[in-house]
């Protein structure tokens, strides 16, 4: 496990990826509330009255109405928030991936969460402002999107986790990372509502500029380099090195043994196509949950607590028990993954009872083993000196490719509202029937590359054995 040992106490990276994640779900429905709000009354003029029954548990019809009006238009200024953070995102973690592995993690496990301390300070102060468009929350990505993102975080997590691992236990340690990074979630998502209520949407947001805060600190006093011997000239310079992204390209890219390469880009697209899924989804399920079946914040948060817990404890089944224990490889791991997305994707679309979006959750639960299985998969393939690259330009993938499911998502959505909001669950079950084809024609060409091993390796001792025999009958 990736650690530093201080005494006899043992300090792991994935503090910090809990810490972090806490502040990004304790906020996160908080300030698509706020949107929703201001959107109502600032933007559109009604009154503010009127806009505070938005969200509430036994919603009147002429709330209800302004609920589908209000509603494109956060959707639509979700999609542009979430168009520039993975533009950005994506060219930003391109650069940063290949120079992590010549000037260190650390760097990266730092400047990044300094950019979200005053992300959040200034949605702190955006919010005090209360006649303010919600337009300028936008703003409050720039300091985020200077400093890296969290694609860049995330490539240098992962890339930190595989410095300190080896080839038997970085699945295990993949599944920790998955399961550990839901658990964040799921306390984030529990204890939002009630922060809220407790205080407002300010103090919301400076207590998550807090946690990433104490992230922040934590990096630096307990967690150690995980390069054994990073440069320290030229780090700026390196930047602004092009040679990085082509090179980080090359490796991806590069013709390896068998059907290897073949498998490798199979898996970027996998994830790339799973992580456009997640992003055009899950940005619509608030504003989903509360169209369908009129949700408040408070049943809402609750929800995406249960759904937090039951993707961490399916992670853990599904790693520990099927893959750890039972032995079951990844390619089988990653079929029963998508299989799971498809039926939650599908129970969730045909919903019409509130107990049935939670019985969605809890089909989607081994949902979770699919990226820590596919990059497992991945770092059995690729040396362990090329790894870093690949996984950069997997996360600039999904970041770039995937910003995309959300303007195609909010188009569904928006076009079929006013008949059924449910329907772009049935286009995410579509999707995952074709990553589940994918995921069957990598487990047919990987069998067909052990079994050309096999027969190569008979035909091999065959030919020892006729060596051996020859000689004997010389003799």
């Amino acid at each position: 496990m990736p650690e530093c040992i201080i005494g006899n106490t043992k300090i792991h990276i994935e503090v910090p990826l809990i810490l972090i994640f806490f502040a990004f779900l304790l906020s996160d429905s908080i300030k698509t509330n706020l949107v929703i709000f201001r959107t109502c009354y600032v933007t559109l003029d009604y009154n503010k009255s009127e806009c505070a029954l938005l969200g509430s548990k036994h919603p009147d019809n002429n709330t209800a109405k302004l609920e589908k009006i209000v509603e494109p238009y956060v959707a639509l200024m979700n999609m542009v928030g979430s168009l520039l953070d993975g533009g950005v995102s994506a060219v930003t973690c391109l650069v940063i991936g290949p120079w992590s592995d010549r000037f260190g993690r650390r760097p990266v496990l730092i400047i990044p969460v300094l950019g979200y301390v005053v992300s959040y300070m200034l949605l702190a102060l955006l919010a005090v402002l209360e006649n303010l468009s919600p337009w300028y929350f936008l703003l409050c990505s720039i300091p985020v999107l200077a400093t890296g993102g969290l694609s860049s975080y995330l490539t240098v997590l992962l890339c930190y986790i595989t410095d300190v691992t080896n080839e038997s236990n970085r699945g295990m340690r993949m599944g920790v990372f998955e399961a550990l990074l839901a658990l964040g979630i799921f306390l984030g998502n529990v204890s939002s509502s009630y922060v809220f209520e407790a205080t407002n949407y300010p103090t919301v947001f400076l207590i998550s500029s807090a946690f990433c805060m104490l992230n922040l600190l934590f990096t630096i006093f307990f967690i150690p380099e995980s390069i054994t011997t990073p440069e320290s000239e030229g780090r700026l310079k390196g930047l602004f090195q092009f040679e990085n992204v082509t090179d980080l390209v090359k490796t991806t890219f590069k013709k390896r043994r068998n059907y290897d390469r073949c498998v490798v880009l199979s898996c970027v697209l996998m994830l790339t196509i799973f992580i456009l899924v997640i992003n055009g989804d899950g940005a619509l399920i608030f504003l989903f949950l509360r169209e369908k079946f009129h949700w408040s914040l408070e049943q809402y948060t609750l929800f995406s607590a249960a759904h937090s817990l039951t993707w961490v404890l399916g992670t853990a089944v599904g790693i520990y028990l099927l893959h750890k224990l039972l032995k079951i490889p990844e390619t089988i791991m990653i079929v029963i993954g998508f299989i799971s997305m498809f039926i939650g994707a599908v129970v969730m679309g045909l919903a019409i009872y509130s107990w049935q979006i939670y019985a969605a959750a809890f089909s989607r639960a081994l949902g979770g083993v699919l990226s820590p299985m596919v990059r497992s998969l991945v770092s059995k393939i690729v040396p362990n000196e090329e790894i870093g690259k690949v996984f950069a330009l997997i996360v600039a993938s999904e970041s770039l490719i995937g910003m995309g499911g959300s303007p195609i998502f909010t188009a569904i959505y928006n076009a079929t509202i006013s008949t059924d909001a449910g329907i772009f669950n049935f286009v995410a079950a579509g999707v995952y029937i074709v990553e589940i084809l994918l995921a069957i024609g990598i487990i047919l060409v990987r069998n067909v590359t052990t079994t050309e091993n096999y027969n190569q390796i008979v035909n091999e001792n065959d030919d020892e054995e006729r060596s051996t025999v020859d000689v004997s009958t010389s003799s």
